[in-house]
């Protein structure tokens, strides 16, 4: 009876009791820089309408360069908005380093949007008591400014960054809302 299972499980695929194998931390790493999302929607495979964008370029006087922002006013989920800026813009979702960035982009998206709410590129996941945070260009975690009982702990969240008052909320990664992109 036990060779008739073990041969059901092999012809299906399915491994028997073995242990799984250890992740490897690259691919850790990968599966944090993008949750996973339910599927697409047919029109989120458009790059956005000069229409629905608006630009921001920010002088960063220490690292020598312009960093420039675009605020995408069309609602995606975080997936498929990450998946925008990297086709359309060849960048990220922003990651915000300062008060002062962290202003600009708070300013600017509530200007050309009506959500209150729009992803930037910060991704938390619950390691024991505590949340790790990262941001999806893998750049340094330094900088955070979170809303009173934010970033939640029960499960993986992504980012958004509140328009009225420029803090940061856990938010569902499936929820389509606009986003900002730097490249």
């Amino acid at each position: 009876m036990q060779r008739c299972l073990l041969l059901v499980l092999a012809l299906l695929g399915v491994d028997s009791a073995s242990p799984p194998a250890p992740a490897r931390p690259e691919a850790e790493a990968a599966a944090l820089a993008l949750p996973e999302d339910d599927g697409d929607d047919g029109d989120d495979a458009r790059c956005p309408l000069e229409s629905e964008t608006q630009t921001l370029s920010v002088p960063d006087p220490l690292a020598a360069r312009t960093c420039r922002y675009v605020v995408v006013t069309h609602c995606r989920t975080f997936r498929d908005a990450q998946a925008v800026c990297r086709r359309c813009y060849r960048g990220q979702l922003a990651s915000v380093h300062n008060d002062r960035v962290n202003e600009l982009l708070r300013s600017r998206a509530r200007l050309c949007t009506n959500q209150g709410q729009v992803w930037i590129g910060a991704v938390t996941r619950p390691v024991g008591q505590t949340v790790r945070c990262h941001w999806v260009d893998r750049s340094r975690w330094n900088y955070s400014c979170w809303s009173p009982g934010n970033p939640l702990c029960s499960g993986r969240f992504c980012t958004a960054l509140c328009t009225n008052n420029g803090s940061w909320r856990s938010v569902c990664c499936r929820t389509k809302l606009p986003f900002i992109c730097q490249y």
